[in-house]
């Protein structure tokens, strides 16, 4: 919208500029971003009144479904009385000690919302109460390493409950879950791990066939020399 009498009060080549810039303002405003989640069911675009939703509903529920859907892990906060400078200390603790994890305080209401009839419908009871999700925005972190990062500068802190967490494309983890979870080696100790298990049994065996030939020499040695006694 724009004040038509200070509109006509401008020259007209400036009167044209500013009506073709508010016209594509307005049609930025209204354009709906695209989805990223897969849903079974189109989300509502109106409201039980049959009313379509206000610009700043539809803005938070595609900035909830992008953060949630593009993060490489997502854990969900509940958050009691957090003052401004306790939530600004907690932003810069997850920057710099959780490889540049992110707070966001969020609407419950609106996150299950984005979360119905996804794969993920199941965490919508994890947003219960004043809410909050910690995610990444870069998909080279390392999501076990840095949701570990996340519990150890959550846990402490008597005003942040965790309520769960979400890890790649299905995983969801409950509290205890994610405990046990952040304690997993990365995938290079797994790997070698795996090999060394692998490896055991063949090691074993190589042994045992290494020490047959010593075995046998012993053997016969001890016979040989029998049999020389026996001649004397």
């Amino acid at each position: 919208m724009f004040n038509r009498a200070l509109c006509y009060a401008l020259p007209p080549v400036q009167r044209v500029a500013l009506r073709q810039l508010t016209t594509h303002s307005a049609q930025v405003a209204h354009k709906r971003p695209a989805l990223s989640l897969e849903r079974s069911r189109a989300p509502k675009t109106q409201t039980t009144y049959k009313q379509p939703f206000t610009q700043r509903k539809q803005y938070l529920f595609s900035e909830y479904d992008k953060q949630f859907s593009t993060s490489p892990a997502t854990l969900v906060l509940q958050h009691h009385n957090l003052s401004g400078a306790e939530q600004l200390e907690l932003r810069n603790q997850l920057k710099f000690q959780a490889q540049g994890a992110k707070l966001m305080v969020v609407r419950p209401k609106m996150f299950k919302a984005v979360l119905r009839h996804t794969r993920f419908a199941n965490m919508e009871n994890l947003f219960s109460g004043p809410s909050a999700i910690v995610y990444w925005n870069s998909a080279d972190v390392d999501g076990i390493q840095a949701m570990g990062q996340v519990l150890e500068i959550v846990r402490p802190q008597r005003k942040l409950i965790v309520m769960g967490a979400k890890y790649g494309d299905s995983l969801v983890l409950n509290p205890s879950m994610l405990g046990d979870f952040v304690k997993l080696p990365d995938i290079d100790q797994l790997r070698s791990q795996v090999v060394g298990i692998i490896g055991n049994p063949a090691r074993a065996l190589a042994s045992v066939l290494n020490r047959i030939p010593q075995r046998l020499v012993g053997v016969l040695k001890q016979r040989a020399d029998g049999e020389g006694q026996e001649k004397q």
